[in-house]
């Protein structure tokens, strides 16, 4: 349950970021991860403006939510699986899986 004490205050019964929070933290990291993205996505192809405006945030926000959501209720033991699981039922996901 390591996962879910991380983010328990002293007190362990709330947590420093309630699950329905975490939306400007997560448009935050969008936005700053766009500019080291561009170089992965199509080989490099896109520079950071052509890229951020190909990306659907809101479908970046519902599945980074889906997955926070996942700490709130499982323990660390169980989430390497379930995130696992999760990103595989992504478009292309199940490529990555299977290593091509």
């Amino acid at each position: 349950m390591k996962s879910k004490k991380l983010n328990l205050k002293d007190n362990k019964a709330s947590y420093y970021i309630k699950s329905d929070e975490w939306q400007p933290f997560l448009e935050e990291a969008i936005e700053a991860a766009i500019a080291p993205t561009s170089v992965e996505v199509l080989n490099g192809q896109l520079n950071p403006i052509q890229l951020s405006e190909r990306i659907d945030r809101n479908q970046i926000m519902i599945t980074a939510q889906r997955l926070l959501n996942l700490t709130y209720l499982y323990s660390a033991k169980e989430l390497p699986a379930l995130v696992n699981q999760n990103l595989a039922e992504l478009s292309g996901g199940q490529a990555c899986y299977e290593g091509t």
